[in-house]
């Protein structure tokens, strides 16, 4: 079998043994800086402070408040560690240091931990505790701005051609694998267009390095890992089966939502009623739009939002990046995204979720299903009112763009879970304080 690549001085001579992984980084090195990253974290925000407060010798005698002080700092730095980690995973998931993500995880959690306390009535530091919590999210912002920064992945790509179809990213490095193979680089991982005719001597050095332990990933499987977008060129029937989501993950998402929804009522029926009176002494007409629109699995359904145009404008289905129909209270609605808080009656009629692909008007779906391939595959799962295409390219009409945005939604539908969501509330309230990407 032919080496993926030649090794040290020797490798040209007959009968060398072939030892790839000398000269490629592989996987479990990738595992180490995970869990080296978690150790020296856990060693800054729990382990160092301990002498500030502690009293005597920790876990010596009878507990008392440092004890339960390092459990809870433990327990606090694990647990936003992990999700932090987790909604990493996904691309362009750093917003501005990660903080925009770690934030609210760490919040949520010491807030949690720091109430089973007082419910306990456990005497712990909260300088202490607090503090710890502060430090966590430092050291999470710092990390991942530093491996956004530095942490370059080089890539090994064949055949050449395919270099150019790689998406141009200051943390990857794209080298044509007979570079690779000629001067000794060592990769992260062998990117192949396993699409194309690559001969027998390259697969048999795709099967060399995977046996060395070097990753073997396709061309298609890595662009759409770093891009977030699910090419549609190449995509065949036998994949139609990976957009499905698991039953479970749907029932326990609806369980989710339908709780938090009502939970939410108390705080958004003053909102939308402060908004409806806007509407209403802004300009004459119904406070409310009603839009037939296509949902779950092709049905259609009339989506509820704020008017925010003048009552009787004709014109285009689609909004105009500046377009005079809209009010000036129409305006900000749109701006803020708070036209699209009376879907909140949509999802609890089971017409639309709170993520999702955005629903398209009737008007304009038929032309789309006609005019891209595979744009009805949307329609797997209910529409939302946020949604992984619309933080990540926001409002699209031409057909490139709506392109664009189908291969954003086919993402979503590869990888949708509870921890993408979240990923996409915490972008949306990025988005709606930036007020970005309306129309």
């Amino acid at each position: 079998m032919r080496r993926a690549v030649p090794v040290g001085p020797d490798a040209s001579s007959a009968g060398a043994p072939v030892n790839v992984s000398r000269a490629m980084r592989s996987a479990p090195q990738r595992f180490l800086e995970t869990w080296v990253d978690a150790a020296v974290g856990f060693l800054f925000c729990v382990v160092l402070p301990i002498p500030i407060y502690a009293t005597g010798e920790p876990f010596a005698g009878a507990w008392g408040g440092t004890e339960f002080t390092i459990i809870s700092t433990a327990a606090g730095y694990s647990v936003v560690w992990y999700c932090g980690r987790r909604l990493d995973t996904f691309p362009r998931a750093t917003l501005q240091g990660n903080i925009g993500y770690v934030a609210p995880v760490a919040v949520l959690t010491y807030a949690l931990i720091a109430a089973i306390l007082l419910l306990l009535r456990i005497d712990y530091s909260r300088v202490q505790f607090f503090g710890s919590g502060i430090l966590t999210l430092l050291w999470m912002a710092s990390v991942a701005q530093l491996r956004s920064r530095y942490l370059v992945r080089t890539y090994a790509v064949m055949p050449r051609s395919s270099i150019a179809d790689m998406p141009t990213l200051g943390t990857c490095r794209w080298l044509d694998f007979d570079d690779v193979q000629r001067r000794d680089i060592r990769v992260d991982a062998i990117v192949a267009d396993l699409a194309a005719d690559l001969g027998e001597g390259r697969l048999a050095a795709l099967a060399d390095a995977a046996i060395a332990g070097v990753p073997v990933l396709d061309r298609r499987y890595i662009v759409e890992t770093l891009t977030g977008r699910t090419p549609l060129g190449g995509l065949m029937p036998n994949e139609f089966g990976a957009l499905l989501p698991s039953r479970q993950y749907l029932v326990v998402r609806r369980v989710i939502e339908l709780g938090l929804t009502v939970l939410a009522l108390p705080i958004l029926l003053p909102v939308l009623a402060a908004v409806a009176l806007a509407v209403r002494l802004d300009s004459r007409g119904p406070v409310f739009f009603i839009q037939t629109r296509v949902g779950r699995r092709g049905r259609a359904f009339r989506m509820v939002k704020f008017r925010t145009m003048f009552h009787g404008a004709g014109g285009p289905s689609f909004t105009a990046a500046i377009d005079p129909r809209v009010t000036r209270v129409g305006a900000f609605l749109r701006r803020c995204r708070l036209d699209e808080l009376p879907q909140v009656f949509n999802i609890l009629r089971g017409d639309m979720s709170w993520v999702g692909p955005r629903p398209e008007a009737a008007s304009l779906e038929q032309g789309y299903v006609r005019d891209i391939e595979h744009f009805a595959l949307r329609g797997i799962v209910r529409p939302g009112v946020t949604g992984w295409a619309q933080i990540n390219q926001g409002y699209a009409h031409a057909p490139d763009e709506m392109r664009s945005k189908l291969e954003y939604d086919l993402y979503y539908l590869k990888h949708c879970s509870l921890w993408l969501d979240l990923v996409i509330v915490l972008r949306t309230f990025a988005v709606v304080f930036r007020g970005t990407g309306a129309r």
